[in-house]
């Protein structure tokens, strides 16, 4: 090893008392202890020489790394006592002291100790390699021990080798913990974000880029984390933020590919590993600190690239059909839905899973000749694409059918003959080669459609219903209805006539909604369990209308929908729709905001305004200001287009809507964290709003909150509405 190396050990045992230890003084050493010492110091090894019954340890300078911050006091002393922690561990204490008393070798390939040691750890420690606490002092080792005998046939000592393999295991560990996370990562972004955990432990990284081909051609995009970087549960939900590829980076990741195996940089600064994703090419680019790259982490570069080259290219295919279903099923649905002063109406709709199915619940709303409106909500059986398209052609019909008659007796006839005609038809629209292609095969009378159809009468409020095999809608009660001792909502008890195409009678049934009362009807979805009666999940959502709180059909809509899936989970898709009879003294204003950062002043200057002329109280304009503001910023900075803001005043609240045609995705918000870096506008809104929510639609994503104002106006009335 050279002198230059062995300078603190031979130093320190040159200057030890070591006539106040059992060994007594160096004078006095046997010759062969003398010798094994020898050898201890010119080992690269970590070694240490236990001597005598009571083991005083020497040690040369490699093995100061395993003590830690025992060092330098350890040497000379018992190590019963400097590794007391572990020494009654059949695998320390019992095996030296066999090797010592019964001069018997060993060697231990492998045995997990905690020392208290006191060092600090890096990345292929502690929790993120081996899943333990941070405090380092876990570790796996690789021992041999060797008993040195005297001249007599004594054991004067054991020579004991070790040699640490925490940061191998931990490597092993890590692309383990990468099978297993890849296996539930089924999105691009979810495989990149286990990608990017799992290869800051397996290689030691300062940072890790994850880098795949951009939608734009001869491209990339890069997504990269920090070791330093620490993300909060919310913030490790939100998508990753993906960037340019540099030049630099981008020239290493086309050498690698080129080569078609990985890159290590001459000072071992940079890894990167190329691999493929179903038809295309991706890289994962590594920054380490400069030091050589050990052969443990070149040993698990191919493991990891197999993996991740498959987990992407599975994720790339699955990305590609969620979003030709999700496509489908939002242009299947209404963008929007009509309102008016007297007649307010929301829907929400929940598929059980994202995933690559489409569904068959639907519904629909429209104006009829005369004023009237039409509501719809209905379930094809089945799912996926096949459900979803006869949905889109029920859905279709039934508005053709409505805007020539509206009679219910008269749409369920109609619709029965369209369902009819799909179910022995609906083959011949399949491609050839598909299975269920056959010829003079069809559904074979099991297609069916449930459905709840009605008309509105919206200055009276008459409501004229048929439902062909559909759950009874709930009714909403508003204040004024309440005072004659009525519960808060009740299912509605109407006759229901066989599904769409099952002939039978549908009879009408009419009921009145008073100022403030809703309407709400759904799919079974949003009731039926495996396992239990549907009257059970009737009886949750009488339990969730019962305590519902003041707000409008939209936030009605939205707080069913969320208390339903808390309470017993969501085992298929669902959708709901409210049609509320607003409270008088309804208000309507709108405006269309251009994608141009000065838009957000001119909106607040423009809210403001018109919450001036409802006579909204101080603390509440700035309230609604402040969530406008947070609104159509993020409509700006993300969706790129121009949006449409609209507020209402119904008795006693404030609803805003901000609506853009962007394709940003599903709008994240982080939890109220105040050290989040991302998502904090809309955990803002929803903060200090009473009412909050966000959807896709086929025109892109709305989002919304509701705010309960007091309007200053001496005498102003709160009515009898949403606020009850």
């Amino acid at each position: 090893m050279g002198e230059g190396r062995t300078r603190e050990a031979r130093r320190l045992a040159a200057h030890s008392d070591w006539a106040a230890t059992p060994l007594g003084p160096r004078a006095q050493w046997p010759t062969q202890l003398e010798a094994a010492w020898e050898i201890a110091l010119e080992c690269p090894l970590p070694v240490a020489l236990l001597c005598g019954a009571d083991f005083t340890m020497l040690y040369n300078d490699a093995f100061r790394e395993l003590l830690g911050s025992k060092h330098p006091s350890a040497f000379g002393q018992s190590a019963r006592k400097v590794v007391a922690e572990v020494w009654d561990d059949p695998k320390v204490g019992p095996l030296l002291e066999r090797a010592f008393t019964e001069a018997e070798p060993f060697l231990d390939e492998g045995v997990e100790l905690r020392l208290d040691r006191g060092r600090e750890v890096g990345p292929g420690h502690g929790s993120g390699a081996l899943g333990v606490s941070d405090g380092g002092d876990v570790g796996y080792y690789l021992r041999s021990g060797s008993p040195v005998m005297g001249a007599d046939g004594e054991v004067l000592a054991v020579l004991h080798v070790i040699v640490e393999t925490t940061n191998a295991i931990g490597r092993a560990r890590a692309v383990a913990k990468l099978a297993a996370l890849l296996a539930v990562a089924v999105t691009v972004d979810d495989v990149c974000k286990v990608v990017l955990r799992q290869a800051m432990v397996a290689f030691d990284g300062l940072s890790v880029s994850i880098c795949l081909p951009s939608p734009s051609p001869a491209s990339w995009r890069m997504a990269r984390r920090h070791r330093i970087e620490q993300l909060s549960p919310d913030e490790e939900r939100l998508p990753l933020i993906w960037s340019e590829l540099g030049e630099d980076l981008a020239g290493i990741i086309a050498q690698a590919i080129a080569r078609g195996e990985p890159y290590l940089s001459d000072n071992g600064e940079v890894v990167a590993v190329p691999f493929r994703t179903g038809a295309s090419q991706a890289a994962l680019v590594i920054q380490r600190e400069a030091v050589p790259v050990p052969h443990d982490v070149v040993a698990v570069l191919a493991p990891f690239r197999d993996l991740v080259g498959d987990a992407l290219g599975r994720a790339v295919v699955y990305d590609a059909e969620r979003t030709t279903a999700e496509l489908l099923q939002r242009t299947l649905l209404p963008p929007n839905l009509p309102q008016s002063d007297a007649i307010s109406i929301a829907a929400r709709y929940e598929p059980v899973s994202e995933g690559t199915v489409a569904g068959g619940d639907f519904y629909d709303s429209f104006f009829l000749p005369g004023g009237r409106l039409a509501i719809v909500i209905g379930d094809v059986v089945g799912r996926g694409v096949m459900a979803a398209t006869v949905m889109g052609q029920v859905r279709a019909a039934c508005r053709g059918a409505a805007l020539t008659n509206s009679d219910p007796a008269s749409v369920m006839a109609a619709l029965d003959r369209v369902v009819w005609d799909l179910d022995a038809l609906w083959p011949a629209s399949m491609p050839l080669g598909s299975p269920r292609a056959r010829p003079g095969m069809a559904f074979g009378g099991e297609l069916f459609v449930t459905m709840l159809y009605g008309t509105v009468e919206p200055d009276t409020g008459e409501v004229v219903l048929a439902s062909a095999g559909h759950p009874l809608p709930a009714l909403l009660f508003g204040r004024a209805s309440r005072l004659d001792g009525r519960p808060r909502g009740t299912l509605v008890e109407m006759p229901v006539g066989p599904p769409l195409g099952i002939e039978g009678v549908r009879p009408a049934h009419h009921l009145t909604l008073g100022i403030g009362d809703m309407l709400v009807g759904f799919t079974d979805g949003l009731l039926e369990r495996r396992g239990e009666a549907f009257d059970q999940g009737e009886e949750r959502l009488l339990a969730v209308l019962a305590d519902l709180p003041p707000g409008s059909p939209r936030s009605v809509a939205h707080h069913i929908m969320d208390a339903m899936v808390q309470a017993s989970g969501q085992e298929d898709d669902c959708a709901v729709i409210a049609v509320g009879r607003s409270p008088e003294g309804h208000r309507r204003s709108a405006i269309v905001v251009p994608p141009m950062p000065e838009s957000v002043r001119a909106a607040r200057d423009w809210a403001r305004e018109q919450l001036v002329d409802w006579k909204v109280g101080d603390g509440d304009q700035h309230t609604i200001v402040t969530g406008i503001s947070e609104l159509i910023t993020n409509a700006v900075l993300h969706a790129g287009t121009e949006s449409h803001l609209t507020m209402d005043l119904d008795t006693g609240i404030v609803a805003v809507t901000v609506a853009d045609s962007g394709n940003r995705g599903e709008p994240l918000l982080t939890g109220a964290d105040t050290m989040a870096v991302r998502g904090r506008g809309l955990s803002l809104v929803k903060a200090i709003a009473d009412a909050f929510g966000a959807h896709r639609t086929s025109a892109g994503t709305t989002v919304w909150f509701e705010v309960a104002v007091d309007l200053v106006e001496a005498g102003a009335s709160t009515g009898s509405g949403w606020t009850t």
